[in-house]
């Protein structure tokens, strides 16, 4: 499983709109409605707040990995942004996130699911991939980035 296979150009935002977790999560999952990946976005964002209210994605080191179960996708669907200044994402360190990659999988997906999150950790687990993804102007660069962390962390 490689996480390019899944996280196209398209669904990479340069620069997180938003002030709230509400309004970054509503203006993600909308370039997904706008790609037609889903089709009912207060649906989809209504499971991100539940997931939300049992615990912050903003896992801590500047990230953020707001992840779904849902019937609203068939496959794994990924969506990524950054923001270089940082944003309040209620993170479990408390400090502000620079990268956010929100996962949806399939409601009946969970070994995939898990999978996904494991090598998303362990891609974001250096912290010199952190900082360059944070900094990316493109969506070019953000592939770049991931397809050379893929290849060292297998």
């Amino acid at each position: 499983m490689k996480i390019l296979d899944d996280l196209k150009p398209a669904r990479i935002k340069i620069g997180i709109d938003g002030i709230s977790k509400t309004e970054i999560l509503r203006d993600l999952l909308s370039v997904l409605v706008e790609q037609n990946v889903i089709n009912d976005l207060e649906s989809v964002l209504a499971e991100f707040l539940e997931r939300e209210a049992k615990g912050s994605t903003g896992i801590g080191n500047g990230i953020a990995i707001p992840h779904v179960r849902t019937e609203h996708v068939a496959q794994l669907e990924y969506l990524f942004a950054n923001s270089e200044e940082g944003i309040d994402f209620e993170s479990l360190d408390g400090e502000p996130v620079r990268i956010v990659l929100l996962m949806m999988a399939p409601k009946d997906s969970h070994g995939k699911h898990i999978k996904a999150l494991a090598k998303i950790s362990r891609i974001l687990n250096d912290e010199t991939t952190r900082v360059r993804l944070a900094r990316a102007k493109s969506a070019e660069e953000v592939c770049h980035i991931f397809e050379e962390r893929e290849a060292e962390v297998g």
